[in-house]
């Protein structure tokens, strides 16, 4: 079906493309009985929380949302109608933020804003223990930026973190990237290069903050890391969790067969995005407190 899918327009510009996505996922209801309530953050672009209506919000587990997009879409928009249906199945509440994006706002833009986002969190009262990041794609390398980020400040580490599909190798040359360019129709090798160059605009890629692949994981909380076995990401998500294993972190790693990239945000359309999205769930009640 994507494959099938009209082409963007190459003339579209960044915000046309942001606006154009933010419009079709607006068109996908929220679950049932998941309420959202916008919050404002100091220092980030936008937030709001996501639980289910008849929960006690403080008393459930809560997840730091990074959405995906390759740093240049995606938005609390996009990601709001997979949030709600994970929210409503572990039951947990999810803090959805938006952060800056690229180009507009390169490297550190984002991670500077999801780590305001995480301040905010443990300046509210929240248990750091009770908190878990998660994010998708792009979101996914967040993930393990602000976990590396926030031990850099001194703060108090999460609970636990989920990646799934996660792009945090932006140097983008791992073998992956060559063998399964033609299998993953959501997220191919020309779109990593391109979106790479737009968000790290020169930086060095392999800056842990922008690449976690390459940083310190000793004594990081248990992860949870879940890719598709067709998507040109491949590679990080594997050797991601062969560098989180090496530093004797708990990693709870699953490579889904004929999966493209980011499938599991397609719940509750196909099989493997609703078995993805109850292995989540189940994560979180596991290592949650």
């Amino acid at each position: 079906m994507l494959a099938a899918a009209p082409k963007p327009d190459p003339s579209e510009t960044a915000a046309e493309r942001r606006a154009r996505l933010d419009a079709n996922a607006a068109a996908t209801p929220l679950a049932d009985n998941v309420v959202k309530q916008d919050v404002e953050i100091p220092g980030v672009p936008g937030a709001a929380w996501l639980h289910p209506q008849a929960a006690d919000p403080e008393g459930l587990p809560a997840l730091l949302f990074f959405h995906g997009g390759g740093y240049r879409v995606g938005s609390i928009i996009s990601h709001q109608g997979f949030a709600s249906h994970l929210a409503s199945l572990i039951p947990a509440r999810i803090l959805l933020v938006d952060y800056r994006l690229a180009p507009e706002d390169p490297f550190p833009a984002a991670v500077d804003d999801c780590l305001a986002a995480y301040r905010w969190m443990l300046d509210s009262g929240i248990d750091p223990a009770r908190i878990m990041f998660i994010g998708d794609s792009a979101g996914g390398g967040l993930v393990g930026a602000i976990m590396l980020g926030a031990r850099n400040q001194g703060w108090p580490l999460p609970g636990a973190g989920i990646c799934l599909s996660p792009w945090v190798d932006l140097t983008n040359s791992s073998a992956s990237h060559t063998e399964r360019d033609e299998l993953d129709v959501m997220f191919g090798h020309d779109d990593a290069v391109t979106a790479a160059s737009w968000y790290l605009d020169g930086h060095d890629p392999r800056d842990p903050l922008a690449s976690p692949l390459f940083g310190d994981w000793e004594g990081m909380p248990p992860m949870l890391v879940h890719a598709g076995d067709h998507e040109v990401l491949l590679d990080d998500a594997t050797g991601f969790a062969a560098a989180l294993e090496a530093a004797g972190v708990d990693v709870d790693l699953r490579i889904w067969p004929g999966m493209i990239h980011d499938f599991q945000i397609m719940y509750p359309n196909y099989p493997e995005a609703v078995e993805g999205t109850e292995a989540i769930a189940a994560f979180v009640r596991r290592v949650g407190r």
